[in-house]
């Protein structure tokens, strides 16, 4: 039997509408009669879009891996790798798997667009690494792989690192927070970072975090953000979920001692120790009764309040209720506990609301530089170094490098026109004074934010806020008429010395000793109201009562363009002329004081008669439409008008519209 010949092979037939496959034996130019398409075309998965989706898809599969181990080893919550691991990952893998659709039907439009005719059909990768271009591929996945993926965790590892410290917060992304990064680094939490209180562990308090932080990214962005920065006690997590994970203040109790060094103002800039025992309390199964300070946060009690500012300091209605379910509602709003409550922002208190700057406290000049005193990194043997520290730290100054040069200009001036010899023979021991100084105001005040230690109230103590007498201020009272209590003792004992020499060896209970003596009546007023942490009040009156000083000198000028005359005794009689400083202020004691000059029956009534004129003149005035006048009249108002009566008869004139100059003339 003849051996049939080979058949001869048969040109191959491209298979219509199959994009990718391509049967052998056609021309070059890989051009059917009908218009097939170009020989060997690349699938429609082949792109670059979606070989870049896939790309991300894996590597973040590959990380969500990674990560969910470091989850496994490290159970403790990172707000900061959350970050990653429950948002950018998820997204990256989310981003990749859309890339890779769209890449491929963008492809498979160009090509239909190409040739309308042509049937596109998603064909499956097929590996075969004989085929050098696969290979090459493969080759650049594998090693490309073996770089990336090492790289991206380490870059990753420490990344996370980073963004959870305080210097990412601080300073990296949060540039106009510098006032609260360097009192961060002041503060006994400056190794807390500040993802622990103000994230703290779980998603929902994670997820506001960064919604904010993404409105404030663009603040910063296009410069929009507030000078200062708007306080945070509003928006921060409640306490017992951040503060008390390492302070429990049920397990505080007894006393803890505080001891402080105060100097004066005088040329020896003299010492004063104090020392007092803080009643810091708590209660608890293990303390018992509730008491003392960390009484407001036990969980016996339950205190709650309502706000009327963004700070929390204007706090007129306050809620109590005690273990045993007792519920007392005080007010300093005239309103009773029955009356509906006051507009404003409820809260329920919480360590926040006294230990409101606990890593972010903007200490006052005169505290600083009583600290560097007594520290000795400010010679106390300067003249007047108190005094003159503290001024130049608190004069208005354009921005930081002014400040300096200001300070020490300031410092060397007063030395070298007052004391030349001092400031010849200590000449190493001023410039360590303006060092200290400039150092201090590094840390008071922040001219480019519009910030210094009087911005954001402390409410730890009551020196140069208001703080604790927010409601302990003795205005705040019960449906029984019972003030909430504002006595000294009621929170702390001071150790005052008990041997006549005064060397405070031996210590005793006792009362605040104020240097200099508080004249009576003076005793019971708010430390704020005098101290402002800078220059030390004034011993005299005029010093402190300066507008009504000026009112009775006429030399006030807040009335613009009135010319007011001064009052007749201004210059012969002094404030205690009239007031003694040891009885209230009322209108009897004053009259029985000036009647110790003057004769009874001729000026025995002037007093009642000029208060009753006043009386009758603010009562035809009324409230002026004008907001000039209406000022004019809050302004009468504070000076006291019987300390110048002639000018108080020429400012209501004009207040009522009448001219200046003919009420001069009258």
């Amino acid at each position: 039997m003849a051996r049939q010949p080979q058949d001869r092979k048969q040109p191959p037939i491209r298979r219509p509408g199959v994009p990718g496959r391509v049967t052998p034996g056609r021309p070059a130019d890989g051009r059917g009669g009908n218009g097939d398409a170009p020989r060997n075309p690349k699938p429609v998965w082949v792109n670059a879009v979606t070989l870049l989706g896939a790309f991300l898809a894996v590597s973040a599969v590959t990380l969500l891996l990674t990560f969910a181990l470091f989850q496994i080893v490290t159970p403790a919550s990172n707000a900061y790798v959350d970050i990653v691991g429950y948002m950018l990952l998820p997204g990256l893998l989310l981003l990749g798997l859309l890339l890779m659709p769209l890449g491929t039907l963008g492809k498979s439009w160009r090509l239909r667009r190409h040739d309308p005719a042509q049937k596109l059909v998603f064909r499956f990768p097929r590996l075969d690494l004989h085929d050098p271009a696969q290979r090459a591929a493969a080759k650049f996945f594998v090693f490309g792989s073996i770089v990336f993926l090492p790289a991206v965790a380490v870059s990753g590892y420490h990344g996370y690192h980073y963004t959870d410290s305080t210097q990412f917060c601080g300073h990296a992304c949060h540039a106009v927070m510098k006032p609260q990064a360097t009192t961060h680094e002041h503060s006994g939490h400056a190794r807390v970072p500040c993802a622990e209180c103000h994230i703290g562990a779980g998603a929902s308090w994670f997820v506001k975090s960064k919604l904010s932080g993404t409105r404030q990214v663009f603040a910063t962005m296009f410069n929009t953000y507030s000078r200062p920065i708007p306080p945070a006690i509003r928006h921060l997590r409640p306490a017992r979920e951040t503060c008390e994970e390492c302070h429990w203040p049920e397990k505080f109790f007894g006393g803890r001692l505080r001891e402080m060094a105060r100097y004066a103002t005088d040329e020896q800039s003299a010492r004063q120790d104090i020392r007092m025992l803080l009643n810091i309390g708590g209660g608890g199964q293990a303390t018992g009764r509730p008491h003392g300070i960390h009484m407001h946060t036990c969980r016996a009690t339950l205190i709650e309040f309502v706000a009327r500012d963004d700070g929390l300091q204007d706090v007129p209605w306050v809620k109590m209720t005690d273990e045993a379910g007792t519920v007392r509602i005080f007010r300093s709003d005239g309103l009773s506990a029955a009356d509906a409550k006051p507009a404003g922002r409820e809260r329920q208190m919480d360590c926040m609301d006294c230990h409101n700057r606990a890593a972010h406290r903007f200490a006052s000049p005169a505290e600083l530089v009583d600290l560097y005193l007594a520290l000795g990194r400010i010679d106390i043997e300067l003249p007047f170094i108190k005094r003159e520290a503290v001024a130049a730290l608190v004069r208005p100054y354009a921005d930081e490098p002014a400040a300096l040069v200001g300070i020490a200009a300031a410092l060397q001036t007063f030395y070298r026109v007052h004391y030349p010899a001092v400031a010849e023979a200590r000449d190493a021991s001023l410039a360590q004074a303006v060092d200290g100084v400039q150092a201090i105001f590094r840390q008071v005040a922040f001219p480019e934010m519009r910030v210094d230690w009087r911005t954001y109230p402390d409410n730890i103590g009551h020196k140069v806020s208001p703080g604790c007498y927010r409601c302990h201020d003795g205005r705040h009272v019960d449906r029984d008429g019972v003030a909430i209590r504002h006595d000294c003792d009621l929170c702390h004992t001071f150790l005052n010395p008990a041997d006549a020499g005064g060397t405070g060896v031996l210590l005793q209970y006792g009362r605040f000793e104020h240097a200099p003596p508080l004249p009576e009546g003076h005793a019971d007023l708010r430390c704020d109201q005098c101290h402002t942490g800078g220059p030390a009040p004034g011993r005299t009156c005029a010093e402190c009562h300066t507008l009504q000083a000026q009112f009775r000198a006429g030399t006030l000028a807040a009335f613009g363009g009135l010319k007011l005359p001064p009052e007749p005794m201004a210059d012969p009689v002094e404030c205690e002329g009239c007031h003694d400083l040891t009885e209230p202020a009322t209108l009897a004691n004053i009259n029985r004081r000036c009647l110790e000059c003057h004769d009874e029956d001729e000026y025995g009534g002037t007093l009642a008669a000029w208060e009753k004129e006043v009386d009758q003149l603010l009562t035809e005035v009324g409230s002026p439409a004008d907001s000039t006048r209406r000022m004019w009249l809050e302004t009468l108002r504070r000076a006291g008008p019987l300390h110048n009566l002639e000018a108080a008869r020429l400012v209501l004139r004009a207040v009522q519209g009448q001219d200046a100059q003919q009420g001069n003339e009258q």
